[in-house]
């Protein structure tokens, strides 16, 4: 990094480009967002850009990245909201079909459903996916581990079975609209519902 930007400096850039990153690819998608165009928005030299990331790809990546990281730490703050309180299945489905529909809600949501996301899957180093995979696996781990705080429901292995379970109801909601939204949520509910059954056994 050089010497002539500060720490600051280098915060507010790093900040800039992931916002911009996150309008463009919102606005004109994964293939259309473009470096010049990034730093144009953030009204740096080209070469600025590669000083913070190898590739336009890897920003993107991040910024992904940190909206799914958003949407854990919302889901673990609606998890703890629950502390005290006696659980069913009822009231778990309902926690993980708002967490579902709020994350459909998000525009960032339609780059999935156009496949730009296989685009950028493709050109990542194939240990950044699988780090993203075992996070997930983290997460199902630390969200069940708070729901049954009396024991290791859900841990090792089986938090990955799980997590690959949720990623996939997670993908059929996004590929699923064409039978139009309520039709989607109430065949997701049900797909949700059942997984919490077996955390419920």
């Amino acid at each position: 990094m050089p010497k002539s930007y500060s720490e600051q400096e280098r915060e507010y850039i790093d900040k800039r480009l992931r916002e911009e990153a996150m309008n463009c690819m919102c606005s004109y998608g994964i293939r259309k967002t473009t470096v010049d165009e990034l730093v144009r928005r953030v009204r740096i030299p080209k070469g600025t850009f590669y000083l913070f990331y190898e590739s336009k790809e890897q920003l993107l990546f991040q910024v992904l990245m940190q909206f799914h990281e958003n949407m854990e730490k919302q889901l673990l703050e609606r998890v703890d909201s629950l502390a005290g309180r006696p659980l069913d299945v009822e009231t778990v489905t309902d926690l993980l079909m708002d967490f579902f529909r709020r994350a459909d809600e998000a525009p960032i949501i339609r780059l999935m459903n156009s496949g730009e996301l296989e685009i950028l899957a493709r050109k990542l180093p194939g240990e950044e996916l699988a780090a993203h995979f075992m996070e997930d696996a983290r997460m199902v781990e630390a969200v069940i581990g708070k729901l049954f705080p009396s024991g290791t429901v859900c841990a090792g292995e089986l938090a990955e079975t799980f997590g690959g379970a949720f990623r996939a109801a997670f993908t059929a909601m996004i590929y699923s609209h064409e039978g139009g939204q309520e039709g989607t949520y109430a065949s997701l509910r049900l797909l949700i519902r059942g997984l919490v059954l077996q955390l419920f056994e």
